[in-house]
């Protein structure tokens, strides 16, 4: 029997996949024109459900089926994702071509040079939420049941619809404590006119005209407080529901834990440095320098310690190059602490000093992180020449 071509059999099993998905599931391969710009999207794989919705559009130019995509920013998330490789998960308002207004929840993933577009409908969900957010009785329970506080507000606009202000459209117990008052039907900016220019306010309105939810941390002094916040935003119509979790507590422990950190380090630094300074052995650490092709060309003195002066008679040598130091210093020299630096394999070896007129039995390390190219070196001066 004959047996199926492996990549008919893959793109088989791939179908099989998303069509056994719940959502809508769309495979969109990038269309660029000869500077490589990305100029369109053609369709490469559908499941039954968009099938369902679309039509057989398969090879079909995306812009010329659904061109409302542009004016919705879907266009721009597509090719944002294409070109980047990160991906993205938003909701969208659509009210284009077949359909009417609504609501999707949507996520776009990089697929070889496209993208893999989910989407579900979560229109019923989204006129629920805004009937809700309007008068129901219910959510200003839950609103006063939470620990957190919680603030509605809606986007105050200007005539060219940039967003100038919020006004205050829900806010729970704690929210009215913190607010001295219920701000309800009042703007933002006057209630908190220093708030104008801050990164609180401009997270807000990017959480307005990207739809992307956002967290952040806020220090709150006004009135009396003196209190860290984390504030986690998410837009809701044409505004942002706003959470916000009294942190001041955790952030006077990680200052306390970074307190006794920089403690404990200073402590090690100074045990570190009262070793190497009663060590009988010249002690330093060099940053080996490196061509293109990993050749060891030079290196530069990052610490030493006073026997180094006694042992080597160089004097002042932290930040300076040994070609620096000393122009005529033998090749080998560079060559075994590279080797060291690049392997990360330690070396113990007698050599001439001849630039120095000295011989050393030397021990090297290499330190810190691979990239970084530290190598520590022990030595002693075993005869003079």
């Amino acid at each position: 029997m004959a047996t199926k071509p492996k990549a008919t059999a893959d793109k088989q099993f791939m179908q099989a996949v998303i069509d056994s998905a719940l959502d809508i599931i769309q495979v969109f391969k990038a269309e660029r024109d000869d500077s490589g710009k990305i100029i369109d999207f053609t369709w490469y794989a559908n499941n039954i459900n968009a099938q369902a919705q679309n039509g057989n559009v398969i090879g079909k130019s995306l812009l010329q089926q659904n061109p409302g995509i542009i004016r919705a920013g879907i266009y721009d998330r597509m090719v944002q994702v294409t070109e980047t490789g990160v991906s993205q998960r938003y909701e969208q308002s659509y009210s284009f071509e077949q359909f009417r207004t609504q609501w999707f929840y949507q996520s776009l993933v990089k697929f070889d040079d496209g993208i893999i577009m989910t989407t579900r409908d979560i229109t019923a969900h989204k006129m629920a939420e805004q009937q809700i957010i309007k008068g129901n009785s219910l959510l200003q329970s839950l609103f006063n049941s939470s620990l957190n506080t919680i603030t509605v507000v809606e986007a105050v606009r200007d005539n060219n619809s940039e967003v100038i202000d919020f006004k205050y459209v829900l806010t729970n117990t704690l929210a009215r404590q913190t607010e001295g008052g219920d701000p309800s039907g009042e703007l933002f900016l006057q209630r908190h006119p220093g708030m104008a220019n801050t990164e609180h306010f401009q997270y807000l309105k990017a959480v307005v005209e990207t739809g992307q939810p956002r967290e952040w941390e806020i220090y709150y002094g006004s009135k009396g407080y003196d209190n860290w916040y984390r504030v986690k935003a998410v837009k809701i119509g044409d505004g942002v529901a706003v959470t916000s979790d009294d942190i001041t507590e955790h952030k006077k422990a990680a200052e306390e834990m970074l307190r006794i950190k920089d403690e404990l380090a200073k402590r090690v630094t100074d045990k570190y440095h009262r070793i190497i300074n009663f060590l009988d052995e010249g002690f330093c650490i060099v940053e080996v320098m490196f061509d293109k092709k990993m050749k060891a060309l030079d290196y530069r003195f990052l610490e030493t310690n006073p026997v180094f002066e006694q042992q080597t008679g160089l004097m002042n040598v932290v930040g300076k190059m040994m070609r620096e130091l000393a122009p005529d210093t033998e090749e080998h020299w560079f060559e075994i602490f590279g080797h060291v630096a690049a392997t990360g394999k330690p070396r113990r070896f007698q050599h001439e000093a001849r630039h120095l007129k000295r011989y050393y039995d030397v021990y090297a390390f290499r330190i810190d992180e691979p990239h970084e190219h530290h190598v520590a070196i022990l030595f002693n001066k075993i005869a003079d020449r």
